[in-house]
């Protein structure tokens, strides 16, 4: 036995305890060009992460999105993140990307006090630690807002030289590391189009700045196979969300092909691009909707079968 292996059995040994056993994946297998994802907000909070593994691959997914701070604490040891990783490799399942958002609400990179940005800064590198740790190759980047509901705070334009300013500080780690740093368009009124987001990542002289996009977060002011085509390459990690439109009842997120995105120009859009990595639903945990993972399961390959 490694020593990997054997950091990772006391892990692996709590999620069986408990019950959990691998149900045959449902469905036919989606297309091998993509990674099959989900992302940790699913699971309730209380359960185990190595649980949430073996649930996740007895469903069909091959891959996880962590949160840092509701999943494992910024300052978590190197010998835990590793157990972590074990636990994820005993599963079958891959750790896709790490969120660093809590502690950059608190501390983000926008921000007018000089020592707010550089605690904001030194988070996001304890995460690149944390994912090179955890054998993880992207860190979700929510990093800065513009203002707090209706009130401003800052301008689009010291967002920008802020911004740009403090990621410049942590490409060289990123490098070492091998991690992308990828801002997602998120609700922030920051990066509102797709053009926006492709002049912020292509100012670094570096590969390992890319973007996180999310299908549903544009909805409101976008297509989401429009910034496919515009991103192209520059796309490492990949949200999928459903959105439907406002008319006679008020826009909402929705569940997987019960919104109005246009999944056949998605994905037609990826195919073209040549996106051939992680796809992960951002789905909130239904309590009342039995079986809600291998629904989601489910109706992701029915988008992935599109292809």
């Amino acid at each position: 036995m490694t020593r990997r292996q054997a950091l990772a059995a006391p892990l692996a040994a709590a999620a069986f305890s408990a019950g959990a056993r691998p149900d045959p994946q449902p469905g036919p297998p989606p297309s091998p060009r993509f990674i099959k994802g989900i992302c940790s907000v699913i699971f309730p909070k209380e359960r185990p992460r190595p649980e949430c593994f073996v649930q996740a691959k007895s469903a069909g997914f091959d891959a996880i999105e962590l949160s840092i701070g509701p999943d494992f604490p910024l300052d978590i040891s190197r010998d835990d993140a590793r157990r972590m990783a074990d636990a994820a490799d005993k599963a079958g399942i891959r750790i896709a990307t790490l969120w660093i958002s809590e502690a950059l609400h608190q501390n983000p990179l926008n921000a007018a006090d000089p020592a707010v940005r550089a605690r904001g800064v030194e988070a996001i590198r304890r995460a690149i630690a944390i994912a090179a740790d955890m054998n993880c190759g992207a860190v979700l980047l929510y990093a800065v807002r513009l203002g707090n509901g209706a009130n401003l705070e800052y301008g689009s334009q010291e967002t920008w030289d802020r911004f740009t300013a403090e990621l410049t500080k942590l490409v060289p780690d990123a490098e070492r590391a091998k991690v992308f740093l990828n801002p997602e368009n998120v609700w922030n009124k920051f990066l509102l189009s797709p053009l926006e987001m492709r002049s912020f990542v292509d100012q670094f002289p570096s590969q390992w700045v890319g973007a996180h996009f999310d299908t549903g977060n544009c909805m409101q002011y976008g297509y989401p196979e429009d910034w496919i085509l515009t991103l192209g390459r520059r796309i490492k990690r990949i949200h999928f969300k459903d959105y439907k439109l406002g008319g006679r009842e008020p826009a909402r997120f929705a569940d997987l092909l019960e919104g109005d995105v246009n999944w056949k120009a998605v994905m037609a859009a990826l195919v073209k691009t040549g996106y051939n990595g992680f796809i992960s639903p951002e789905i909130g945990r239904n309590a009342s909707q039995a079986d809600q993972l291998k629904q989601v399961s489910a109706a992701l390959d029915k988008i992935l079968a599109m292809a």
